[in-house]
């Protein structure tokens, strides 16, 4: 991934975050208004409790879609690996005997199987 990708996961991260405290600092003003309304209009009969538990289950909602389960790490990188790690393991549980490493792809392989061969190029070509 490089710099401007970070970037832009980072931005809208960021975002997300935001979008969600205001959601949450709208819901606690329009809480406390409901509450004072319910309080002055109607205060032997509660009400305000209704509309805030409705909007209540969209905050929490919007809570775990931006920040994932408190204390499971789900949705982070770590996590994420860690997933991946298991269904690669679940769906090949022989791939380290065969050499199958998740991170293979990652490794410089040899590009001549023959180390005796004579190189096609000088020592001093190499910078």
């Amino acid at each position: 991934m490089n710099e401007d990708q970070q970037f832009e996961q980072a931005r809208r991260r960021v975002k997300e975050k935001k979008a969600f405290y205001t959601h949450l600092t709208t819901y606690l003003v329009i809480g406390g208004f409901f509450f004072t309304l319910n309080m002055l209009t109607s205060p032997r009969t509660w009400w305000f409790y209704w509309p805030m538990l409705g909007w209540g289950i969209g905050v929490a909602i919007q809570y775990f879609k931006v920040f994932g389960l408190p204390g499971s790490g789900i949705g982070s990188k770590e996590w994420e690996e860690r997933e991946l790690e298991k269904e690669m393991k679940r769906l090949n549980p022989n791939r380290k005997k065969a050499g199958l490493d998740l991170d293979s792809h990652l490794e410089l392989r040899e590009l001549d199987a023959n180390p005796q061969k004579e190189a096609s190029y000088r020592k001093d070509d190499l910078v």
